[in-house]
Formats: C-alpha cells, structure tokens, sequence
C-alpha cells in the first residue's frame, strides 16, 4: 500500500468494480475505464446532456461508491482526452480480465515446481544459518569466555 495516498477503494468495491465490463483496471488506489467507457460517456453528455453520476449508474456502477472529487475528474478527465489532438484512447496494459486469462493459460505445474524449489532454498539457508548459531553456541559453551 502507498502510505502517502489513501486508498479511495476498499477491497470489496474493487471486486465489485472489476465486475463491470467497462472497467478496464481496479485497485484501492486507481480506476481505469475501458475504451468503450470513454466513448458511451462521451456520447451520454454530448447527445443525450446527461450529468455523470446518471452516466454511471447507467453503466452499471454505484455513483455512491465515488467521492463527489472523483465524479468531477472522471468527467473533466474523460472530456480532455476526448477534445486532445489524439482523442480518445484505449487504456495501457492488460485488462483484469485479459491478466486472469493470460494466467490461467500458464503451466501451473511447473509454476508450483518453480515456487516449491524457491521455497526449499530459503529453507536451505535458513536451516544453514541455524547450524552456524548452533555451532557458535556450543563453541561458547565449551570454551566460555575468561577461561
């Protein structure tokens, strides 16, 4: 967690929020809208003269779930990118959904094997530290110190 910013997310409404279609990404810190979002929001207020809250229960989100600032950068932020020279763009990156189907097409089983092995070497060298403390100890007992 970033300890300067506070989470504007709890965990159950970023589970919540990666539900809807037109979330691209969630996190207790960041919401990004897909494409489509952009371009339904777009067409909500020009067309149709809607206010953003309405757009958003319209898409199937909570509006009760944004902080009044949030509501006001959602549609400032949107209406900049759509009136930029580039206009509207598809957001960076894997989607939740694209992440969850990227890994459930990896090798589990060697994934497990490459974890297992990382697991016994930490173990390894855990359990070497121990013998190290081990024999220091009984070195001190045999020969204590003054003798």
């Amino acid at each position: 967690m970033n300890p300067k910013k506070k989470p504007c997310y709890t965990n159950e409404q970023v589970a919540i929020l990666v539900q809807n279609p037109y979330t691209h990404t969630a996190t207790p810190y960041r919401l990004t809208f897909t494409l489509e979002f952009k371009e339904y929001f777009i067409d909500q207020v020009t067309n149709h003269g809607l206010t953003t809250p309405k757009i958003l229960k319209a898409a199937g989100y909570d509006p009760s779930m944004f902080a009044r600032t949030t509501i006001d950068n959602i549609r400032r932020n949107i209406l900049a990118e759509a009136t930029s020279p580039e206009g509207l763009k598809p957001p960076r990156g894997l989607s939740q959904a694209e992440r969850t189907k990227a890994y459930a097409k990896k090798n589990l089983d060697a994934q497990r094997t490459s974890t297992s092995i990382k697991e016994m070497q930490q173990r390894i060298v855990h359990l070497e530290q121990q013998v190290e403390f081990l024999k220091k100890i009984q070195n001190i007992y045999l020969h204590p110190p003054g003798n």
